[in-house]
């Protein structure tokens, strides 16, 4: 390591801890950290103590946000100044768990040469006692991969190996052990090199189209083997037999991958590293339908006996009814179609959801466990618990639909949560509604309300949450696939439930709704009356546009307004640049009129370079108490953006008489509702 830097004197914890945060755009928890770095909390805050006179020479500070964790408090230059103080120094694992990774990094690097302990206890910087116990845990874990490493008296270690098994061990333990937060992995262990991961990511974005079928673990796995494919091929090591794979999509997809990868890295990818790809391809597991293409006749054959003997073994008593269910055969069989060679190379892929299904649905995982044992009697050997959790999410769904399981699928209620209440968050909520129609319930719900959480089943969030014990997904504001696929998986957990366990709806008096509707129809007509289209300097701050919003739509107290918004904006962003708008929304105790408004900048864009360019600003303003249709309204019109274009465009460029039919409309929508409905 570099001790005449910047950063100089910082133990290898504290600058992997610094990474995490200055990387992070939300606070983290305490415990977060101390989980990625295998230590105690109390470590964690020995640690971060010693920053602060680093910091403050960056003109820097770490904050601690209530309920929330620990965040960096600087402007975006700071932060870049610091990133790139870091990338200056070669990382040092901060746990054994990293230290591990890297040996291993450090072994498959230098495979088939002797290197003493020496020389591997000054990379990691510990002593070779150190190293040499290290070495005892990674062969025990690299048992049967067709690796050896072999301790020679007098001249060191030497690992040796097939290329194919020195690549599947390398990527197996990157993708258990080696998550860097969705960082950089060559920030965090050093692998595989700045040019070699910017490049795999730009031309995985440029095939998303082709590979968004994959769950994100998959993704993650394709990432790491073309990285390590590359570092490989570069030092000269080139896979000598690869596998023919029948499935011609996976060929094809092989095929694309390894053209870009010639063509941005200079490199030539033989035909036998193709098919290897295109293999590793056939491991990853998709979201729903899978385009991978099935092998042989007879692999085929043998995919469908191994079904039907998992459903045998899974419960006899019914397995004759659940054989009958076309989607549990057909995807039970699909998953074993990429199951199978994953659990042959020995390549385990985690699986978040495992803990909430064993505690669940303890009953459903014996049972699974029972009907995996057909698995680990064909291959040999154990299948381990985040394989078995993914084919227990099949069994649940065939139980659902048998019905004299006791077990049946429900109709879930989960809690939207984003830091700007009534914008975003309905804007969050549309989305999940459009998607999962049917299957999920959201209500909406600012950050400090968590007595709305009750009756939910879990909690949906563009930011971390305290003082919870729901299960949260968190997610960005736009959806992305990753996203959507993180709610299905949470709802594929929770879906399942014993009959009789849910709490009937609780009924609320028709004077109450009376009341509710009659504040509705004032506030409606208030929100018609308030709109309005207002410009704004282009070079504004975002803290002059708060300023002015709150003084223009809020005069009897416009500093608590810009508390307010300044307060969620700390929480998460208001600029919504993939919207090309920025989304103030806040509640106010002393407005007692809801507000729509559009503000323009002068000249069609904000310059400001914290706005991003955005084009206009969209102004929404609630009473503290109000009736949830007025929430109900302001989150239809939010989910407008989205769903209608040309209303987004209209807001853009503030086009009043669209802007404001489209208000009108969805007013007449909400009132019409309750035409004849009153009894």
């Amino acid at each position: 390591m570099d001790k005449t830097g910047p950063l100089s004197g910082l133990s290898p914890r504290l600058l992997r801890l610094l990474e995490i945060l200055l990387y992070a755009e939300e606070p983290v928890k305490v415990d977060a950290l101390s989980s990625t770095l295998g230590t105690s909390r109390r470590t964690v805050f020995r640690e971060l103590e010693n920053a602060d006179p680093v910091l403050i020479a960056f003109q820097a500070a770490l904050v601690s946000v209530p309920g929330k964790g620990i965040a960096f408090a600087g402007n975006g230059e700071t932060r870049q100044r610091l990133l790139g103080a870091l990338a200056e120094y070669k990382p040092q694992p901060a746990s054994k768990k990293e230290r591990l990774l890297r040996l291993l990094v450090e072994l498959v690097d230098h495979s088939g040469e002797i290197q003493k302990l020496y020389f591997y206890s000054r990379v990691l910087e510990v002593s070779e006692s150190t190293v040499s116990n290290d070495l005892d845990e990674l062969e025990t874990s690299l048992a049967g991969r067709d690796i050896i490493i072999t301790r020679k008296s007098g001249l060191g270690v030497q690992c040796d190996g097939t290329e194919e098994a020195l690549r599947a061990a390398l990527v197996s333990r990157f993708i258990l052990d080696g998550d860097s937060g969705g960082k950089s992995y060559t920030l965090a262990f050093g692998f595989p090199g700045v040019d070699i991961e910017t490049g795999v990511r730009e031309i995985l974005r440029r095939k998303n189209n082709v590979i968004d079928w994959m769950t994100s673990e998959s993704f993650c796995l394709i990432s790491l083997y073309l990285m390590v494919m590359i570092v490989r091929i570069r030092k000269g090591k080139i896979i000598s037999a690869g596998q023919v794979t029948a499935g011609g999509f996976q060929n094809v997809l092989a095929g694309e991958l390894a053209a870009e990868a010639e063509k941005v890295f200079s490199i030539t990818v033989p035909e036998t590293e193709r098919q290897t790809l295109s293999g590793w391809i056939q491991l990853c597991r998709s979201k729903q339908e899978s385009p991978l293409e099935p092998g042989p006749a007879d692999q085929q054959d043998l995919i469908q006996h191994l079904t039907m003997q998992m459903i045998d073994r899974f419960d006899p008593p019914v397995a004759a009814i659940l054989k009958t269910n076309e989607q549990l055969t057909r995807l039970l069989s699909r998953h074993l179609e990429s199951a199978l060679p994953r659990l042959k190379g020995g390549i385990e892929l985690p699986n978040p959801l495992k803990t909430e299904l064993l505690k669940n649905h303890p009953a459903v995982y014996e049972k699974t466990c029972r009907a995996v044992k057909v698995l680990e009697e064909y291959l040999g050997f154990p299948v381990l618990s985040n394989e078995i959790s993914f084919i227990q999410i099949h069994f649940l769904a065939a139980l659902a639909v048998l019905g004299e399981q006791n077990i049946r699928r429900r109709s879930l209620r989960a809690g939207i949560v984003c830091a700007a209440g009534i914008g975003m968050s309905y804007m969050l909520a549309y989305q999940v509604r459009k998607r999962f129609k049917g299957e999920l319930d959201v209500e909406v719900s600012g950050y400090d309300e968590t007595n709305s959480w009750a009756g939910t089943d879990f909690l949906i969030s563009t930011i971390p949450l305290a003082d919870t014990d729901k299960p949260i997904v968190q997610v960005q504001t736009i959806l992305g696939e990753e996203d959507y696929q993180k709610i299905q998986d949470a709802i594929n957990a929770f879906a399942f439930t014993e009959r009789g366990e849910e709490i009937p709806a609780r009924s609320v008096s028709l004077k109450k709704r009376l009341d509710d509707l009659i504040e509705t129809f004032i506030q409606s007509r208030r929100l018609l009356d308030n709109f309005a289209v207002v410009s704004i300097k282009a070079g504004c701050s975002f803290d002059e546009l708060i300023r002015f919003a709150a003084a223009r739509f809020s005069p009897k107290n416009p500093e608590a307004v810009c508390r307010s918004l300044a307060a969620r904006e700390a929480l998460a962003t208001q600029v919504v640049d993939e919207l090309g708008i920025v989304l103030l929304h806040t509640r106010s105790a002393d407005s007692t009129s809801s507000v729509f408004a559009v503000i323009v900048p002068e000249g069609g864009v904000f310059t400001a370079d914290y706005l991003k360019h955005t084009k206009s600003c969209v102004f929404m303003l609630l009473p503290e108490k109000t009736p949830k249709e007025m929430t109900e309204l302001m989150g239809r019109i939010s989910s407008a953006l989205i769903d209608m274009p040309f209303f987004l465009e209209a807001v853009k460029v503030g086009n009043r008489e669209t802007v404001q039919a489209v208000l009108e409309r969805e007013v007449s929508e909400i009132i019409a509702q309750y035409e004849g409905k009153l009894i």
